[in-house]
């Protein structure tokens, strides 16, 4: 048995556990400020995301996503009791009744992959909007730490992915997409970018 795809599933999954607990530190340090929506959808969708991914690769490769399905519940649950939340503006309902919606037609799809696309591309990718906006205009929002540990995590999922490839496209798609987005809000909140802004 190979077991190269079990090494890249285990040191994928703990730096994806690595970063949920380095998050949870920011965030009670008020290092970080977890965007109300973003969060919520990411507890909803982890389950989703898991279940769909899961039927188009094994198990070592959805190994990450088993250990984010509970990571994002546990996170959002500490942000709420630590009432770290803010009221959503008004632009965030509407990313939120959008997701929503195509959450809600995930269980119309019987392709894995189909359904592993509309998990990906619509609610996850507005899901993350809140997020990004906000870094964007306020790097304080976010400390890149556990963005960059996510970051990381989702490379060793797509070099897992590619060298155990299986034809099947969207075990390659979702890490690449997950690992852009992750990084772009790495990227947003480093260091380096908030000197240039004035310390809130």
């Amino acid at each position: 048995m190979n077991s190269l795809p079990w090494i890249l599933g285990v040191i994928a999954a703990l730096l994806h556990t690595a970063g949920y607990i380095t998050y949870n530190v920011q965030s009670k340090k008020k290092d970080s400020t977890p965007n109300t929506v973003s969060w919520f959808i990411w507890a909803l969708m982890a389950g989703l995301n898991l279940s769909s991914f899961a039927q188009i690769t094994d198990i070592p490769h959805a190994l990450q996503y088993v250990a984010g399905t509970f990571a994002a519940i546990v996170t959002f649950v500490l942000a709420l009791y630590w009432r770290r939340f803010a009221w959503p503006e008004p632009i965030e309902w509407l990313v939120l009744i959008f997701c929503l919606i195509t959450m809600g037609l995930w269980s119309t799809f019987k392709d894995a992959s189909i359904a592993n696309a509309v998990v990906l591309f619509f609610p996850l990718l507005g899901s993350i909007w809140p997020t990004f906006d906000g870094v964007r205009r306020d790097p304080f929002k976010e400390t890149s730490l556990a963005w960059w540990v996510w970051t990381a995590a989702f490379a060793v999922n797509l070099l897992n992915n590619v060298l155990s490839w299986n034809d099947k496209w969207m075990s390659v798609i979702n890490p690449i997409v997950l690992l852009v987005c992750h990084g772009s809000i790495a990227w947003l909140s480093r260091k380096a970018r908030k000197q240039r802004f004035p310390t809130p």
